[in-house]
């Protein structure tokens, strides 16, 4: 993968022959640049790092600096959503790459977001990474069972809007929001966009860890993230979603209530388009 000149030019130390990449997961890969011809590239270490994490030829890397030779990697897929999968990933290079926190250290976490941050998207890799990349989708697939297929008989206008309108008549004292779920939030992406006005006025403008409350009862922790640029704020419930939405049953055209009871907690409401549950299945299994 092709590092941006510009980057490199604006590292605090001398351009360093290795690189840690401090993945989703908290796992380090060791990563060693190499300057060709015409720039220089992330060769030995970066397939590793791109098959551990399930990356694939369309998503999106975003590199920050932190401090030497460590870099901290976001891994974000076409829709926009960080990779569910990479915060389950493992290293599997057998040195003592695999570092632990205490690594780190306290002096990376304090310059965390002062320092140079460049994107890459997959599809820039050379084509050893790229075939890299096809088996990590494969493994993608084998590991998380792919996209979720809807057994729900067909439904119609009239019941959606009743749905919509039963979600609606929900009243509490705690902030709340209400959401019509769309296939990416629970059959193909797996995470969960949140109002920008909900966000804004009652969730923290940092990613952290929550706690999510089903109707039965069962608790789910679940990822809070937060990105903010220059030109868009996002936050949503990334990882954790998919299990919520996948064990719940819950489809396109149900509406859903987040209501936030604690600052780090959500009771999860489920207003469905038919009562009748029909249990999804994976993809594969058709």
């Amino acid at each position: 993968m092709k590092v941006p000149v510009e980057f490199l030019e604006q590292l605090t130390c001398e351009i360093p022959k290795i690189f840690s990449l401090r993945g989703p997961s908290g796992k380090v890969w060791r990563v060693r640049l190499l300057e060709m011809g015409d720039g220089y590239y992330f060769e030995n270490g970066w397939q590793d790092f791109v098959i551990d994490n399930f990356v694939s030829d369309q998503d999106i890397c975003v590199f920050k600096y932190v401090n030497e030779n460590w870099l901290q990697v976001q891994i974000f897929e076409q829709n926009g959503c960080e990779k569910e999968s990479a915060f389950e990933a493992n290293c599997s290079q057998t040195s003592t790459t695999n570092c632990s926190a205490g690594r780190w250290g306290e002096k990376a976490v304090k310059n965390q977001g002062k320092f140079p941050i460049f994107k890459g998207r997959a599809s820039t890799m050379n084509r050893s990474a790229r075939c890299w990349g096809k088996k990590a989708v494969k493994n993608q697939g084998e590991r998380l069972g792919g996209p979720l297929i809807s057994q729900r008989r067909d439904i119609t206008a009239e019941e959606e809007n009743m749905a919509l309108d039963a979600a609606l008549g929900f009243v509490s004292r705690n902030p709340y929001t209400v959401i019509t779920m769309r296939n990416s939030h629970v059959y193909t992406g797996y995470c969960l966009p949140l109002p920008r006005s909900f966000c804004n006025e009652h969730l923290p403008d940092r990613s952290q860890d929550m706690t999510l409350r089903d109707p039965r009862g069962e608790v789910w922790g679940v990822r809070f993230y937060f990105f903010m640029n220059e030109t868009q704020q996002i936050g949503q419930l990334t990882t954790g979603w998919r299990k919520v939405s996948f064990t719940n049953n819950i489809e396109a055209s149900d509406v859903c209530i987040l209501e936030l009871v604690k600052p780090d907690e959500f009771q999860l409401h489920i207003f469905r388009v038919v009562e009748e549950i029909t249990p999804l299945k994976r993809q594969r299994d058709i």
